[in-house]
């Protein structure tokens, strides 16, 4: 069956929300009650022909309630996985309808888009945003006619009595999947994670720390405290690192023995294969990435490493650091550096900019001490200097990867605070080519999951329209120093995205940031002198007014003027 535009008209996530909330209720008391039996089955003790029949009797309930327990599992991950595709059909819905006001464009109910574009050079724009327009009906569309045939069918071998899962009571997790599937959205992955007991996730943080560690939709500490096993080593019962089992250990007996292979070469007066001379190189960044991390988060215990991927040999270690508790603070932020990201060369100054923010959140938009927590997010494979070998600066294949990525992490936080019932202001701010992976993931970003979404020295926003973008216009933002930050707007607008200090209807943040320590006010100086400027800390008696605005954005308190 293929969704019409005028079949997800009234598609709505909150009616999806409360369907999901009662079956997750259900569930919760029917395993409660199956957990009650089976202690009453353990206290009958004694032996009989009528005791025995009691058993029988109440192992039988026991049988026909784990059916029901796993039907009722299955109506709680189907339709968290419908939520997820409910969400994003809204988002791509309203975007449509924005830039379709924002150009003055009709949409028929067959979809079909009427505008009138204008000749002269307006023209580039409004067809990019007509463009954008129809790609989101026809995304809009995809999307529901997979949840349809997904989550349909799901739905479909349920009512027919035609679903069976083995789990029982007995199981390691009565009555729910024994590990996470590889296919679940976050939105799955919290609700089951939910239901599991604190020592059921326990037993699977130890089993599997290198999924646990990343998977999106389960809290933020459980993710820190798989990945404390893969950096540091696992923990035997006595409480002590097992040796042999840290990445850091393995990747330093790897590269010493290169190491000494290429050393020998070298003594021999022997060439040095490619092959071997890159393997060399990837073992000594990999190591130098991982200790980075190790020194930045033995310093701080407040840091948390809420993501850790080595990847592939050769690529960055993907990785992300939390500062403040992510679970529970009011307002949650995350930093998307861009251009020569890596553990090695950028874990310090993100996290510094990071602490900035959080400050700036605090002092200039009045949060209160501890009700903001932000993440360094280097969780994806940023573009290196450019150079003949690698010139993926200039194209957005780095930033496409990099946003699904980013939007599964920002979707997971939202979906496990909602899991639980609570309330989390969302921000992103982005900068440089991080902007334009932070504008790639807003495009497809569900309905509700960030709140605000900031640009910075960006080279391109990813879209033609701020209506694009799934976040309501309202609360999109760009900061623009005018002084050395030549990266502003300068990928082409058909792959990049236009600047996004062009687009209509964005807010406007203050691009002033004189008063930040290391402000380069010379005007001699490298056209890329004040690209990072926006997160400098103010000079003492003095402002860093982006920095400020950019703070009251993540409080929450930014208004458009």
């Amino acid at each position: 069956m293929t969704v019409t535009w005028a079949d997800i008209q009234e598609w709505r996530s909150d009616y999806v929300n409360e369907a999901q909330q009662t079956i997750e209720d259900a569930l919760r008391t029917a395993r409660e009650i199956v957990d009650d039996l089976e202690y009453a089955a353990n206290d009958i003790r004694s032996e009989g022909q009528g005791p025995d029949q009691m058993r029988q009797q109440l192992s039988e309930i026991q049988d026909r309630l784990d059916s029901r327990i796993n039907e009722l599992t299955e109506y709680a991950l189907a339709t968290a996985e419908l939520h997820g595709y409910v969400s994003r059909v809204v988002a791509k819905r309203e975007s449509a309808w924005e830039v379709a006001a924002e150009i003055g464009a009709e949409i028929y109910e067959s979809g079909r888009v009427l505008a009138d574009l204008p000749s002269g050079p307006e023209y580039p724009a409004v067809l990019g945003k007509y463009e954008e327009i129809r790609r989101s009906i026809s995304d809009a569309t995809a999307i529901a006619t997979e949840a349809e045939e997904t989550v349909g069918s799901r739905y479909k071998a349920l009512a027919d009595g035609q679903y069976s899962m083995s789990e029982g009571r007995h199981s390691a997790s009565a009555g729910l999947a024994d590990d996470a599937d590889p296919s679940w959205s976050p939105e799955e992955v919290s609700v089951w994670w939910a239901l599991l007991s604190e020592s059921e996730r326990e037993a699977l943080i130890n089993k599997d720390p290198e999924k646990y560690g990343n998977l999106d939709g389960i809290d933020m500490a459980s993710r820190a405290k798989a990945n404390d096993l893969v950096l540091n080593g696992r923990i035997d019962a006595a409480g002590n690192r097992i040796p042999g089992t840290s990445l850091i250990e393995k990747t330093r007996n790897e590269f010493e023995q290169v190491d000494k292979e290429v050393q020998a070469m070298h003594d021999a007066g022997l060439l040095v294969s490619p092959l071997l001379g890159q393997r060399h190189v990837a073992l000594r960044n990999r190591l130098a990435d991982l200790r980075a991390l190790e020194k930045s988060l033995g310093e701080d215990s407040e840091l948390r490493l809420v993501t850790l991927e080595p990847g592939e040999l050769g690529e960055n270690v993907r990785a992300a650091i939390a500062i403040g508790d992510v679970d529970n603070a009011q307002h949650v932020t995350t930093l998307v550096p861009g251009m020569t990201t890596s553990c090695r060369r950028s874990t310090d100054l993100n996290l510094g900019y990071a602490r900035n923010l959080i400050d700036a959140a605090e002092n200039a938009g009045d949060a209160e001490k501890g009700s903001v927590a932000a993440v360094a997010w280097m969780g994806y494979e940023a573009p290196p200097d450019p150079s003949i070998e690698d010139v993926s600066v200039a194209f957005p294949g780095k930033a496409q990867a990099g946003a699904e990525k980013l939007n599964g992490f920002l979707t997971g936080i939202h979906s496990w605070r909602s899991e639980r019932g609570m309330d989390v202001h969302q921000s992103v701010i982005t900068h440089s080519y991080g902007s334009t992976t932070g504008g790639f993931a807003m495009r497809d970003i569900g309905e509700g999951v960030v709140d605000d979404f900031v640009y910075t020295g960006s080279p391109g926003s990813a879209v033609q329209s701020v209506g694009t973008l799934g976040v309501d216009p309202e609360h999109t933002w760009v900061s623009a120093i005018p002084l050395h930050d030549d990266v502003q707007g300068m990928g082409p607008d058909g792959t990049f995205g236009r600047d996004p200090k062009e687009l209509e209807g964005i807010g406007h943040l203050s691009g002033d940031a004189t008063g930040g320590d290391g402000y380069n006010s010379d005007p001699n100086a490298g056209k890329y002198a004040n690209h990072s400027a926006y997160f400098y800390k103010a000079k003492a008696g003095q402002h860093n007014y982006s920095l400020e605005d950019i703070g009251q954005v993540i409080a929450g308190k930014k208004e458009r003027q």
